[in-house]
């Protein structure tokens, strides 16, 4: 017991720590790129999340958690939205592993970017990132949720970005009081009962869909199932007490733009079709602790860059505590920094919400010296 709290402690501590030394040390500096060049601050902003995934993916080999990945690999220069069901509120944290391996050729090229609750964009370092990193966040109030992803889909449209949108359809996690809550909806709608995943919401993946299909930016949707053999860590607590899974199973599958529906009430069927096979597939993992002796598993890349993220990553958290205490010019660096995204949570809907707009104005400016040049 106590020696899993250790371990958990430590290996909450190093992936906490090195998100505030990734914001205090490379992503606060790069800050006034988004002023000069809103591109080129994406750009940077892509990479650095991009590298920082793999110590998350370090450090879970490091502890002794396994991933294993089989099905279709995904190609990372794919517009694409993944779906996945949410077995734990911790899902997210197995994920970039699983990216790590399924992305196929450049395991560090994709630009996976998940549509969370909102709140989340207030906690201290993680939620800030993930507002510089272009995350999306919903209300559950779909007129300002629709605004939302329309404003950051045509963004991207617009930077010929070509990102990887999560999306958990399910809304929550499963729980007891989620279940129940499926289980109501299921009696009204004459569905059936599910007892691994919960019913999809289908409004917000369908608009994605059909927002990006009529802009010709979709390649693929994902179909990611993840699944728990043994320890099933159902919060981040579980994490800090160490019970981490041994094993976490991930099945992918890819379908072509092409072979995906366009009318809006059949991309909904198409989804709770996809959650009926994926309740059948969870199901018979339950009994047989793998999605199939058939289905082939993709093996770990090499393994270097792991050892150099975690050396590196390592390295700066623990500078990152070191000058936190010792160095008072640092201290100022990081109060000024906390106060900003603290008033940017509390004042405006969040960073990217910001960069968005800022990226039209310096476009039309842009636009507009660029008529002058020509002009004279």
């Amino acid at each position: 017991m106590m020696r899993g709290l250790i371990f958990g402690t430590i290996y909450c501590a190093l992936w906490y720590g090195s998100i505030l030394a990734g914001f205090f040390f490379i992503a606060c500096p790069i800050l006034p790129l988004l002023l000069i060049s809103p591109p080129k601050f994406r750009k940077c902003g892509d990479m650095l999340f991009a590298c920082w995934e793999l110590y998350p993916t370090a450090l879970l080999d490091l502890f002794g958690v396994r991933i294993k990945v089989s099905g279709d690999h995904i190609s990372p220069n794919d517009s694409a939205i993944l779906v996945m069901n949410h077995r734990t509120r911790v899902d997210w944290n197995f994920l970039w592993a699983a990216m790590f391996q399924a992305c196929w050729p450049n395991i560090v090229a994709h630009k996976l970017k998940f549509i969370l609750k909102d709140p989340i964009r207030h906690i201290p370092g993680p939620g800030w990132i993930m507002q510089m990193n272009g995350f999306l966040y919903i209300t559950r109030r779909w007129e300002v949720d629709k605004e939302r992803l329309s404003k950051t889909l045509n963004y991207l449209i617009a930077l010929n970005k070509k990102p990887q949108l999560l999306i958990f359809p399910e809304g929550t996690d499963l729980t007891k009081t989620s279940k129940i809550k499926s289980d109501n909806y299921a009696r009204k709608n004459n569905l059936s009962l599910y007892d691994y995943t919960l019913h999809p919401k289908t409004t917000g993946f369908s608009y994605l869909v059909r927002h990006l299909q009529n802009a010709n930016f979709l390649d693929a949707v994902y179909d990611l199932t993840i699944a728990y053999p043994d320890n099933i860590p159902q919060s981040e607590v579980d994490l800090v007490k160490g019970k981490l899974p041994k094993e976490v199973h991930f099945h992918i599958e890819r379908i072509e733009s092409s072979d995906i529906p366009k009318d809006e009430d059949e991309l909904r069927l198409w989804l709770e079709d996809k959650w009926k096979n994926k309740e059948d597939v969870l199901k018979k993992f339950s009994n047989e602790k793998t999605f199939g002796t058939d289905v082939e598993c993709w093996p770990m890349p090499n393994k270097l860059c792991l050892i150099f993220a975690l050396i590196f990553w390592t390295i700066l958290t623990l500078t990152n505590v070191a000058m936190l205490i010792v160095s008072s010019w640092f201290q100022i660096w990081a109060i000024f920094h906390v106060l900003l995204f603290v008033a940017l949570s509390i004042f405006t809907t969040g960073f990217n919400q910001v960069e968005m707009g800022w990226y039209w104005k310096w476009t039309n400016l842009f636009s507009l010296n660029s008529t002058k040049k020509k002009t004279f």
